[in-house]
């Protein structure tokens, strides 16, 4: 048997000690603010996104949240690829993951608003964009699901308004939440400057 030098035993045993804890913080849980920011910042290239996906595939036993991003970002992926019958793939994949994400929590209107959105910039010739109008039932039911996260859930609402789906009841009560929430905004920032 080879004798290790004890300096060589030392480096191999913390870089696998170091290995250890790195695929152990990926291997953990991932909450829905980290999924949010996740997703957003996997939007600004190919690579970001590749990497999102890789630690949302580690998680074994995905909430329906996580498996609702994992869609998502599968979805967001046919922007990367060329080739239509590739992005097709691609976009089942992405559709069947979020249909089982709402299948499991069907009354989460964050995981009924991303599909909405993909559903949205899909094209009618798919015919996958049968429930956006489920969707936005759920959705205007809770209009507050992004509440912890103000800029999102003002984007989310101006998305909403400017998709043409909504029925003009729903239109109004978005319109509402929009005006109730830049008021919020706006009472914010002036006791933030009286400071």
């Amino acid at each position: 048997m080879k004798k290790i030098s004890t300096p060589v035993f030392l480096k191999r045993f913390l870089c696998s000690l170091a290995l250890l804890a790195f695929s152990q913080l990926f291997s953990q849980p991932i909450n829905r603010q980290q999924l949010r920011d996740g997703f957003l910042g996997s939007m600004q290239s190919k690579i970001a996104l590749n990497s999102f996906i890789g630690k949302l595939e580690k998680i074994e036993a995905k909430s329906p949240a996580q498996e609702c991003y994992y869609g998502i970002c599968y979805g967001l992926s046919a922007n990367y690829t060329d080739g239509i019958f590739y992005k097709i793939k691609l976009v089942n994949k992405a559709k069947g993951l979020i249909d089982q994400a709402i299948e499991r929590d069907p009354s989460d209107p964050e995981l009924r608003f991303i599909r909405l959105t993909l559903e949205h910039y899909l094209p009618s010739f798919l015919g996958m964009s049968k429930d956006i109008q489920k969707d936005l039932a759920v959705i205007c039911a809770q209009p507050l699901f992004a509440a912890g996260s103000p800029p999102l859930q003002k984007k989310a609402l101006e998305f909403l308004l400017t998709t043409h789906h909504c029925s003009f009841q729903q239109n109004k009560f978005l319109q509402l939440q929009l005006a109730e929430l830049n008021k919020t905004q706006h009472l914010e920032l002036a006791v933030l400057s009286v400071k």
